[in-house]
């Protein structure tokens, strides 16, 4: 297994081979959560080696422990007031911090805040915020943060599981199958039948009882959530689902054949699956195509292909900006590695060429900031790129104002086609994630380990200078807020 091709075929080998779409606890059919999570791991295992580390618990204190046991009484009584004073709201939105940036001086939702303005929606909306809790957020008097109340919940129903049965044919022919690979010992040590009952007897069904709970106190109408593919986003979404609750999964990056999360689903019972939301918003028309070659078999789902509320906004505001003309990297986090990011001809071409270098780092690599200045610094080039306004000033502001964008195969190279900026991909995956944007000439692979790499990528400079672009308004084709 060589790269994500290879996961894809050999997970798509698995739901020919094997009733995935029967294998239930309970009622909840678990294929889509197992799926995703196997497509994550084999990332890991192909990408980055299966590095695992390994967290030793610290024996608390006494005092540590007290602290403890008050904290977890505080939760469960926090649970009880969170509740009381949760709204009626007809548009809930849940997204994390990874899905803003910093703009108009707050912490601001890219895809969600656009919405609500734009359709002035502000009275009727709702954010539900997971991940860690930030500060300086717009439209802060919206935000909810649900971890704590559903921590104070969990405590409160812990010795009360739910009785649960698992079913379905061949699923231990399934894990044996797995076993035939040594690469999955370390998916087999935790994800087996046994783990799924006990999963879903002390936390999921809690979790979905919880949101059931919340959803019939809120009354919403439409849920649009930023990746659906977290364990309390499942959650979320099977009791919305059960409840006939409008559920919309919004696009925020590559929606590929080989992003298993949204493409390739083959198996789907004539029900559905209970997690998977049940509309789609496009970016474009090759995500609304990707997800068309499956949802066109079941009347479950749907997909809307409706545009990029923030490129599109940013097609009509001011992006005058001091900085042109520089090389733009979207840095991508792990498993991609920092040796990976900047190997030695990246290294050396920044080093000898006449270009400034613009490197933005990812969300959810703000963690790594010092390490990639410090690799950078290593190799003399730190005081040759800018990090700090390339990953804070807003994307399309950055990408409107470059000569080129380089990645791996992030996808801000589809927010850059967007905007007619060429992408050069450094990295094979993006020759599958984004096929149509090579065949539309608006991307190329570059192979950094080329003899001709410098020659090749200086040229591709030169001849995609800033050129003046007519700025359109953009109206979307829906209104899903009415």
């Amino acid at each position: 297994m060589k790269n994500r091709e290879d996961i894809k075929n050999y997970i798509l080998k698995i739901e020919q081979q094997f009733p995935v779409d029967s294998w239930k606890v309970n009622h909840l059919a678990i294929w889509p959560i197992l799926r995703i999570k196997l497509f994550f791991y084999l990332i890991n295992v192909v990408e980055a080696g299966n590095k695992v580390q390994i967290v030793k618990k610290k024996k608390l204190s006494i005092l540590q422990k007290i602290k403890t046991e008050v904290k977890k009484l505080y939760s469960v009584v926090y649970y009880f007031f969170w509740m009381k004073k949760l709204p009626t709201k007809k548009y809930l939105f849940v997204g994390a911090d990874a899905h803003r940036v910093n703009f108009k001086s707050k912490r601001f939702n890219r895809y969600f805040d656009i919405l609500i303005d734009k359709y002035q929606i502000e009275k009727d909306s709702l954010y539900f915020e997971y991940g860690h809790d930030t500060k300086n957020q717009f439209n802060l008097n919206l935000i909810y943060t649900f971890n704590k109340a559903l921590k104070g919940f969990l405590l409160l129903k812990k010795k009360a599981p739910v009785e649960v049965q698992f079913s379905g044919n061949q699923f231990d022919e399934f894990i044996n199958f797995l076993k035939q690979e040594r690469f999955n010992e370390n998916f087999l040590n935790k994800y087996n039948t046994t783990y799924f009952e006990n999963w879903a007897s002390n936390i999921f069904f809690k979790k979905v009882n919880f949101f059931t709970k919340v959803l019939k106190k809120m009354k919403p109408t439409q849920i649009m959530i930023l990746c659906y593919y977290t364990e309390n986003n499942f959650a979320l979404i099977v009791a919305a689902n059960q409840l006939g609750i409008k559920t919309i999964e919004m696009q925020h990056g590559p929606q590929t054949d080989i992003h298993l999360s949204y493409g390739s689903w083959t198996k789907i019972p004539p029900e559905g699956y209970s997690m998977l939301p049940t509309v789609f918003w496009s970016w474009d028309e090759h995500s609304e195509g990707v997800l068309n070659k499956w949802i066109k078999n079941s009347n479950n789902y749907s997909v809307i292909n409706i545009g990029n509320p923030w490129v599109d906004f940013w097609k009509t505001a001011n992006s005058d900006y001091e900085y042109k003309d520089y090389v733009f990297y979207s840095l991508q986090p792990n498993p991609i590695t920092i040796e990976q990011l900047f190997p030695k001809p990246i290294i050396d071409f920044i080093k000898n060429k006449p270009y400034s270098w613009f490197i933005r780092l990812h969300p959810r690599q703000m963690h790594e900031i010092e390490n990639i200045k410090n690799y950078l610094k290593k190799y003399d080039v730190l005081d040759l790129v800018n990090i700090e306004q390339a990953t804070n000033d807003p994307l399309p502001k950055l990408l409107i104002n470059c000569a080129v964008h380089v990645t791996h195969f992030s996808g801000s190279a589809l927010e850059a086609s967007f905007l007619d900026v060429f992408t050069v991909l450094i990295n094979e995956t993006g020759i599958i994630s984004f096929p149509e944007l090579i065949s539309a000439q608006k991307a190329v692979y570059l192979n950094v380990e080329n003899s001709d790499f410098n020659q090749k990528f200086e040229e591709i400079i030169q001849n995609h200078k800033i050129l003046p672009q007519e700025q359109k308004a953009f109206s979307y084709q829906e209104n899903l807020f009415t």
